[in-house]
């Protein structure tokens, strides 16, 4: 999958322990909008996705997550890939571990059936909600929010944002 972009705070020592993660995310178009998952409690959007289970392929993962996030279900033949964020940081939860994370994007279809949400304890703490929002307004926002809380999980998703605000502006 093609590397987009990479956030590295270069604020860690190369000696110390890596922690990789990787995740799913979804992209999906509803004419010119996207669906998002808006955090009620924050403010911010983000795209339906999370952590691949143990055992579990990406695309697997992609069809759980945006299920359980947004209750919205992909239609696995219809997934593409878009391209992937790398982000390299000093670990908040713990000394000497190097937070390695690959967020890997793909834009999907999905059927009209709807489900209800299985959020996870902060994810219903956040207040996630399924919203269908214009591209540039969610990547304004998200871009205020970023300076404001320096949270990198949503400047990656204004990355990914202005990225898909780009390659609609050329098609």
């Amino acid at each position: 999958m093609e590397l987009l972009f990479t956030f590295d705070d270069k604020n860690y020592n190369d000696s110390d322990e890596i922690s990789l993660r990787t995740a799913v995310r979804a992209i999906i178009f509803d004419n010119d909008k996207l669906a998002m998952v808006y955090s009620q409690t924050e403010g911010y959007y983000k795209f339906p996705g999370g952590g691949i289970e143990k055992n579990e392929s990406e695309i697997d993962a992609l069809i759980r997550e945006t299920k359980e996030e947004v209750g919205l279900e992909v239609i696995p033949t219809s997934i593409k890939e878009f391209g992937m964020i790398f982000e390299k940081r000093k670990s908040d939860y713990k000394e000497n571990v190097i937070f390695e994370h690959y967020s890997k994007y793909y834009i999907a279809e999905v059927t009209n059936n709807k489900f209800e949400q299985k959020l996870d304890l902060y994810e219903a703490d956040e207040r996630y909600k399924l919203v269908y929002i214009d591209i540039k307004k969610a990547y304004e926002i998200n871009m205020e929010l970023g300076k404001k809380y320096y949270s990198k999980y949503i400047l990656r998703e204004a990355k990914v944002l202005e990225l898909l605000l780009k390659e609609r502006a050329i098609s």
